[in-house]
């Protein structure tokens, strides 16, 4: 059965003050909240396959992973700075500290929380200080990056939208678009689906390096739409080697203007979907931005031409390279991708150093359990689409 929680009456407070502490029960109520449109979205759109990559299995074990590692490591990067000062400190767009890595940060644990519960291994009243740390650095760090007064997009207006560029970014976005002619339109779409290509083959078939946010409204009727999709530029990603050496640029933002007949909605980790499926038809205005040393960079027809060549040539490298290497080692690959959406903090943070990024051996052992696939499929289905509650996660604190 599903707990009956009520909206809390300070959640005003919640969403925006950053200095307020909620109760168990008002983190429980977020917890749920963020729990229930998890389990919607990935019971209505999400599947899980991959030619190379061994999904369900590395789902599982990097998320596990999260539980036993991210609390050390957010207090580590908090040793040096608060989850807002880190906000302010670079591009709210175009880097990997991009509003879905955020939103997944305390997806990813509480669903490796779930999972040790399943296992028997844990309790559910295990771990509150641990999962209120994760809890607080994400509403912390989701305050300050958003625009819209909200922490989930099905809260914001629209409903469903994501908003983390203040005025005058738009505004200096807006100012270097160009007409969507034939010509830009058919070229960077075509740069558009090489790098979305791309970014999910570097990130083992998984999403976490393309980012959506809006719509932008915009007083004539028209909204702006973004897209920040990010190459491994700083030596995160071992199996990148060699490769990521050959694109000449690694952080980018695609922005469009689309009218008022398009609708964007944007989910609860960041990904858009918008109607008509065929929206590019529809561009107004577009630009791809270069975001490489933290600043925002419009790129001409010839170097986006000359990054859809590089990357496509990277993309048939690294492909090469994944499907010559040993399958359990893909799953490592893809292990480490998902376990290490906090190293672009401590970066920043200048902690980067400071934090071990290594796999924990137990987990790294656990390939030939997890690659399982009835057990594998099983525990997945248990968390994402439990039959006996409404949401992901069950609360904190307790034994329900």
């Amino acid at each position: 059965m599903t707990a009956q929680l009520t909206t809390p009456a300070n959640l005003d407070r919640i969403y925006t003050d950053p200095a307020y502490e909620p109760t168990l029960e008002e983190w429980n109520w977020l917890v749920h909240t963020a729990g229930a449109a998890y389990k919607s979205e990935l019971a209505a759109r999400t599947v899980f396959e991959s030619e190379l990559f061994g999904m369900n299995t590395y789902i599982l074990m990097s998320m596990m992973e999260d539980y036993l590692r991210v609390p050390e490591r957010i207090r580590t990067i908090r040793r040096h700075a608060t989850p807002a000062e880190l906000v302010r400190r670079a591009l709210p767009i175009g880097t990997k500290r991009s509003f879905i890595n955020l939103a997944a940060m305390p997806l990813h644990y509480l669903t490796g929380r779930e999972l040790f519960v399943d296992l028997g291994e844990n309790t559910l009243a295990d771990g509150l200080d641990d999962q209120l740390e994760v809890l607080r650095f994400w509403r912390e760090a989701t305050i300050a990056m958003r625009t819209d007064g909200v922490l989930f997009n099905m809260d914001a207006d629209p409903a469903d939208s994501s908003h983390v560029v203040d005025d005058a970014l738009l505004a200096e976005i807006r100012g270097h678009l160009v007409p969507a002619d034939d010509v830009t339109k058919a070229g960077i779409r075509k740069f558009g689906a090489r790098l979305t290509a791309y970014a999910f083959l570097e990130n083992c078939d998984a999403r976490t390096a393309v980012c959506d946010t809006g719509p932008y409204q915009l007083d004539d009727g028209t909204f702006l739409a973004l897209r920040e999709t990010c190459a491994d530029g700083d030596g995160d990603f071992p199996w990148v080697d060699g490769i990521r050496e050959t694109l000449p640029y690694h952080h980018f933002v695609i922005a469009h203007r689309l009218p008022g007949t398009v609708k964007m909605d944007n989910n609860v980790w960041g990904t858009a979907w918008f109607t008509p499926s065929d929206y590019q038809s529809e561009i107004l205005e577009t630009r791809v931005f270069c975001t490489d040393g933290g600043t925002l960079r419009p790129l001409g027809p010839a170097e986006v031409a000359e990054a859809t060549k590089a990357i496509r040539s990277a993309h048939r490298a690294l492909y090469q390279r994944l499907a010559e290497t040993d399958p359990e080692q893909r799953n490592l690959y893809a292990t480490q991708m998902y376990a290490w959406k906090l190293k672009a903090w401590a970066r920043l943070a200048g902690c980067y150093d400071e934090i071990d990024w290594s796999i924990t051996p137990r987990i790294a052992r656990s390939y030939d359990k997890f690659s399982d696939p009835d057990l594998a499929l099983r525990l997945i289905g248990g968390v994402f689409v439990p039959q006996d509650r409404d949401g992901c996660f069950r609360p904190l604190g307790g034994s329900r």
